[in-house]
């Protein structure tokens, strides 16, 4: 099944597939709707968006193959060179989101808690997101004001606060939590 490259999303035209991607991991976003639960999936009539990084997730493990407005396959290495070109720390984005789906977790946008992620142990509408992902860039600094609001956010929506970057030695995954604690 394909999805077509538009800008830096993908789009999922064909429903039926669609809704077995949203489904199976609940990839993506149907336009026009916000959290859609899987037992409304089978009710939804519209195309699924999906961000650079999902779509390359998916096309690195043959479960979509993304093509461009022609028809063109559009192979995994080239999503990696436009995300590269066009999404400042690209890799290190994408690595946090393989991080976190190779473990399990379903990795939704963070956008509207000023993060770069949710991340749900099941899903939307099967439970609530018990952590808010903010990326760090690896060679900058986080002030104390930024760790405040960050932590005053997450507890009033009841999720850890957590840090993400990778790494320049190892190249691997460094997260750390912030949660509230009674004193």
């Amino acid at each position: 099944m394909k999805g077509v490259l538009k800008g830096l999303a993908v789009v999922v035209e064909d429903v039926e597939f669609a809704r077995k991607l949203y489904k199976e991991g609940f990839y993506g976003r149907f336009l026009g709707y916000d959290k859609v639960r899987r037992e409304e999936v089978d009710k939804i009539s519209a195309p699924l968006i999906l961000a650079l990084y999902e779509a390359l997730y998916l096309a690195e493990r043959g479960k979509l193959k993304v093509v461009s407005k022609n028809g063109t396959e559009v192979l995994p290495e080239k999503l990696i060179e436009l995300g590269r070109e066009k999404i400042k720390n690209f890799d290190d984005i994408y690595k946090i989101y393989k991080y976190f789906r190779d473990l399990g977790y379903v990795v939704k946008s963070g956008l509207k808690f000023g993060a770069l992620f949710s991340v749900y142990e099941r899903g939307p509408g099967i439970d609530h997101a018990p952590m808010v992902v903010v990326f760090l860039e690896p060679d900058k600094g986080i002030s104390a004001t930024d760790i405040t609001r960050g932590g005053r956010l997450s507890h009033s929506v009841k999720k850890t606060f957590t840090l993400a970057t990778v790494s320049k030695q190892t190249g691997e995954v460094v997260l750390l939590g912030f949660s509230w604690a009674k004193l």
